[in-house]
């Protein structure tokens, strides 16, 4: 009698992200891979006015990173390029779901730059102080007083 043993196959990591996609908890996993590779798709030069992509309730909505990006892409003849690559994306890949979008939203990114704590950034008022270690170099007796007092005010201080 032989024994037949059992290997185990081993997996790659696509095969491995492919069947975690598959499992219903990892769904928003699927659809942000399908949008990031969507995104890949469209030309560079609208990939850089592009901040983010996602679906929801079948409508995708793109994110734009500036102002002229969003009227660009909101232009009518944009949207029926990126409608026209959401057709062909969804015979490609009929699993992305991609072919129940029905619209497509254009939004600007309200905020571009990061906000710094205002407690982590302290400016002084004032410029350093001095300790009144200058030579007096005038020669005139009246600017060479005043400018002593000047020196005994900031020693003082």
């Amino acid at each position: 009698m032989v024994k037949i043993q059992n290997q185990k196959m081993i997996k790659n990591t696509s095969a491995i992200i492919n069947d975690l996609m598959s499992k219903s908890h990892y769904k928003p996993l699927k659809t942000l891979f399908f949008c990031k590779d969507f995104l890949n798709s469209l030309p560079p030069a609208k990939q850089r006015l592009i901040a983010r992509v996602y679906v929801k309730n079948d409508i995708l909505n793109i994110i734009t990173s500036h102002p002229a990006g969003f009227q660009e892409l909101n232009h009518d003849n944009s949207k029926i390029y990126i409608k026209i690559l959401i057709k062909k994306y969804a015979q490609v890949y009929p699993l992305s779901g991609f072919s129940n979008i029905k619209d497509i939203r254009v939004m600007m990114q309200k905020y571009t730059f990061n906000v710094k704590n205002k407690e982590n950034i302290k400016k002084s008022p004032y410029i350093e102080l001095s300790l009144g270690c200058f030579k007096n170099t005038f020669e005139n007796g009246i600017l060479s007083n005043k400018f002593e007092e000047l020196r005994q005010i900031i020693k003082n201080a």
